[in-house]
This record gives structure tokens, C-alpha cells and sequence, in this order.
């Protein structure tokens, strides 16, 4: 067999393995679903445990809980809205550079918002505390709050 047909043969065999892997790589791709709502109600729950709140402390956590939802919720819908206008913008050729830094501003003030709107959350749930549990949440709100919000999985490559 001479050189060039040892070639051919050779490329032909890499490309058809390089398909492969790409056909796998897109078939078993991770899903990129939010936090299951069991999830996320770990951290209600840990912190009444952790804190042993009292019926009267769980139902007002319980009652602060939901509003900061409803507010969080509101922040990412006109979030998802900027977004989405954002990203269009890249279907026009000759997109308005200072459109696109103000709507990039934007999405970042909402962020933003949805930061301090968690930081006051979690300072009324403190607040509700007594002086023991206030001790005690200072020592644990790290953790609720990468329960909360979980490390990302690692880029793949």
C-alpha cells in the first residue's frame, strides 16, 4: 500500500471518529434546568433547623421568604426581557454601540437589584432572630447561601 491510499485511509478513519465523538458530546450534553423548587426549599429548612426557630419565627420567615420570591421573580422577568433585546441586537450589522452599554447596563442593574433585594431579605430574617440565633446565623448564612445559589459545574472544554 503506498503512502497517499495510508493516508486517505488514516483521515478518513479520524474524521469518522472526530463525527462520534461530537454526535456524543451532543446527545449526552448535561441539561441546563434550574435548581428542582426541593431543592431550593433546603435552605428555608436548614436555616429553621439550624436556627430552631419557634412556630411564630418559621411562619414570619415563612411569610419574608415569599415575598422575596415574588420580588426576585419580578427583577428576572424584566431581566430575561433586556436579555433578550440585548441579543437581538446582534441580528443588526450595525448595532448601536451605545444601545448595546445601556442595555448591558441594564441587565447588570438588575442583577444588581436582585443582589440587594437578597442582602435586605436576609437582614429581616436575621433581624426576627434572638440575640442567640442572630450568633448563630452569622455563623451559618454562608452556607444557606451557597445552598442557595450552588457552585456552577466546571466548563467543559
Amino acid at each position: 500500500m503506498d503512502n497517499s491510499k495510508f493516508l486517505k485511509i488514516v483521515i478518513v478513519v479520524l474524521l469518522i471518529i472526530n463525527i462520534g465523538t461530537l454526535a456524543f458530546m451532543w446527545t449526552n450534553k448535561p441539561s441546563k434546568m434550574p435548581l428542582p423548587p426541593h431543592e431550593r426549599q433546603d435552605v428555608f429548612e436548614f436555616l429553621t433547623h439550624e436556627l430552631k426557630f419557634n412556630d411564630e419565627q418559621r411562619n414570619q420567615y415563612d411569610q419574608l421568604r415569599k415575598e422575596h420570591h415574588s420580588e426576585v421573580e419580578a427583577i428576572q422577568k424584566r431581566g430575561r426581557s433586556n436579555h433578550d433585546h440585548f441579543f437581538a441586537l446582534l441580528q443588526n450589522k450595525s448595532a448601536d454601540s451605545t444601545l448595546v452599554s445601556q442595555l448591558a447596563d441594564s441587565i447588570s442593574i438588575n442583577q444588581k437589584q436582585i443582589e440587594l433585594v437578597t442582602f435586605y431579605h436576609f437582614q429581616k430574617v436575621r433581624a426576627i432572630c434572638n440575640s442567640e440565633q442572630q450568633k448563630k446565623f452569622d455563623e451559618v448564612i454562608g452556607e444557606a447561601l451557597h445552598k442557595m445559589f450552588p457552585k456552577p459545574p466546571p466548563h467543559r472544554n
